[in-house]
C-alpha cells in the first residue's frame, strides 16, 4: 500500500498529536480501516474510515494502537509502498509488521486493557440548528485567528445583536482581544437558541487534519454539541464536540 495513505489515516484522528491510543479496527469484506477514540473525559469523540483498505489480510482484527505518533515515525524509514503483515499469537494480536524490499519495523500493540473505553455510537443526538459550510476561506480565517490569539483555550458560538449566527475566537470579558466571525450557514439551519463555549484545541486540529478534503461542514444544535463532518473518495471523517458552558 502506499505509506501516505495510511499516514493520512493517523493525520485524520491523532489531530496533531492530541489522541495517541486507538483501535484500529480492519473488516476486509467492508475494504475499511476503522477507527474511534475519545478524548477529554468523552467530550470529543473522533470517528475516521478509510475505504478500499485490504491491506492487513483475510480476516477481521482489532489492533490497539499505544502511539499512533510512534508508528507513524516508525514508517519514516521507508519508500512510497509499504507491505503490512498481522502477527498474531492464537487469537491475540501481537502487532503488525511493516516492509519493504530492504526494510522492515515491528509495531506492537497495545495491551486492550490499556485503551480507554469508547462509546459504539452517538445516539438520540436532537435536531442540528445550525450548518456552517467548511469553505477553503473559511478554515484559513480560523487557522490565521488560531495563530493571532494562541493564548485562548475556547471560543463561544450564538446570535449577535443583528439576529446573525457569529462565532467569537477570544471573548471573555466585555475588553479582550477577540476575533469576531459571521460565517455563511445553510438557509435552512442559521438560527440557533443559546450561547454556547466550546474548547478550541481539537476544532483547529480537526480543520488542520482534513483542510484537503472539500465540501465539509460543521453543524451545532442547542444541546450544546458540535458535529463536523468530512467526506472524500477515501475517507469517511466525523468529530463531535461537546461545549464547556451553555449560557
Amino acid at each position: 500500500m502506499k505509506k501516505e495513505i495510511l499516514n493520512t489515516f493517523i493525520e485524520r484522528y491523532t489531530l496533531g498529536g492530541l489522541i495517541p491510543k486507538v483501535k484500529w479496527k480492519y473488516n476486509p469484506t467492508e475494504k475499511t480501516l476503522h477507527t474511534r477514540a475519545t478524548i477529554d473525559s468523552r467530550t470529543f469523540l473522533a470517528d475516521v474510515v478509510m475505504s478500499d483498505f485490504t491491506d492487513l489480510g483475510n480476516e477481521e482484527v482489532v489492533i490497539c494502537i499505544g502511539d499512533s505518533d510512534k508508528v507513524k515515525a516508525m514508517l519514516t524509514p521507508f519508500g512510497e509502498d509499504v507491505n503490512l503483515t498481522v502477527n498474531k499469537n492464537g487469537d491475540r494480536i501481537l502487532g503488525f509488521t511493516a516492509s519493504d524490499s530492504d526494510c522492515e519495523c515491528y509495531c506492537t500493540a497495545a495491551d486492550p486493557s490499556a485503551m480507554d473505553p469508547v462509546p459504539k455510537n452517538l445516539q438520540d443526538i436532537p435536531e442540528w440548528h445550525i450548518e456552517v459550510p467548511l469553505t477553503e476561506e473559511f478554515i484559513e480565517k480560523v487557522l490565521k485567528a488560531r495563530l493571532a490569539l494562541k493564548d485562548v483555550g475556547s471560543f463561544s458560538v450564538g446570535m449577535n445583536k443583528k439576529g446573525q449566527f457569529e462565532i467569537v475566537i477570544g471573548y471573555t470579558t466585555s475588553n479582550s482581544n477577540r476575533i469576531r466571525f459571521t460565517p455563511t450557514t445553510d438557509p435552512s439551519r442559521n438560527s440557533i437558541g443559546a450561547s454556547l463555549s466550546f474548547p478550541l484545541k481539537n476544532i483547529i486540529g480537526v480543520l488542520k487534519a482534513t483542510s484537503d478534503i472539500p465540501n465539509g461542514k460543521m453543524l451545532i444544535n442547542n444541546a450544546g454539541i458540535i458535529q463536523m463532518q468530512f467526506k472524500n473518495d477515501t475517507f469517511s471523517c466525523n468529530y463531535y464536540q461537546f461545549c464547556e458552558k451553555k449560557q
